[in-house]
């Protein structure tokens, strides 16, 4: 699996699942299938009604045609609309550095209050929208500078932590883990205004295309050059 990505897409707008097999190098999908659900509007209902048979059927069908053996999926989930929850935070340097450790720690506590606060809500995507050094606005944290006070203006990303759990719960009888969990309207809008690719989106977001997008992963945190990449942080 080491060239290809799965994406799965759960339309809740038009009411379908997409199966997509990318290969890493190569423009199109080599395989996608795509099942058109009723007019039943609980999702849920539809999920727990449709997806294993869809998961299975699929996946069989692309293990035995690419000889490949898959155990991990990107979920991809895509709403009418993009939920954000948008928040500022302020912090005393002291004139002394920016510090990768200080910034890190404060996005895992506030992530981890706003986790706390809606329960309901699956954190997918943390964005950093703006970053003010001593009132002088940048694009994106300036690491190793000094001043008195950072604000930085971020935007969390979430999707409903209900239906990610069902799904994941799906996934797992079939022995299947989810390697991410994107929101596709986000994913979208990295791409150029004329295309509307599901498998280049997915990419776009495993390929972190967006500088300011903070990496969310289950396990250790991994630092990736303090310069060259912002920070994972905890999910």
């Amino acid at each position: 699996m080491n060239n290809f990505q799965i994406f799965i897409n759960i339309n809740i707008i038009d009411r379908n699942f997409i199966f997509l097999l990318k290969k890493i190098y190569q423009s199109k999908p080599l395989f996608q299938n795509i099942l058109k659900l009723d007019t039943i509007k609980n999702i849920e209902l539809l999920v727990e009604k449709n997806f294993g048979t869809f998961l299975k059927n699929n996946i069989l069908e692309v293990e035995k045609k690419y000889r490949i053996s898959v155990d991990k999926i990107n979920l991809m989930i895509e709403n009418e609309k993009q939920n954000n929850i948008e928040i500022t935070f302020k912090k005393n340097f002291e004139n002394k550095n920016i510090d990768v450790t200080s910034i890190e720690y404060l996005f895992q506590d506030i992530r981890q209050k706003v986790t706390k606060n809606h329960p309901e809500k699956k954190i997918v995507h943390i964005i950093i929208k703006k970053c003010f050094v001593d009132d002088e606005e940048y694009n994106n944290i300036p690491f190793g500078k000094k001043c008195k006070n950072l604000v930085i203006q971020i935007c969390f990303i979430y999707l409903q932590n209900q239906l990610v759990s069902k799904l994941e719960l799906l996934l797992q009888e079939h022995q299947i883990q989810i390697n991410k969990v994107i929101c596709s309207k986000y994913a979208k809008s990295l791409l150029s205004a004329d295309h509307d690719d599901l498998s280049k989106a997915g990419m776009a977001i495993l390929n972190d295309n967006n500088f300011n997008e903070i990496g969310i992963y289950s396990k250790k945190i991994t630092k990736m050059g303090f310069f060259e990449k912002l920070f994972h942080i905890l999910s």
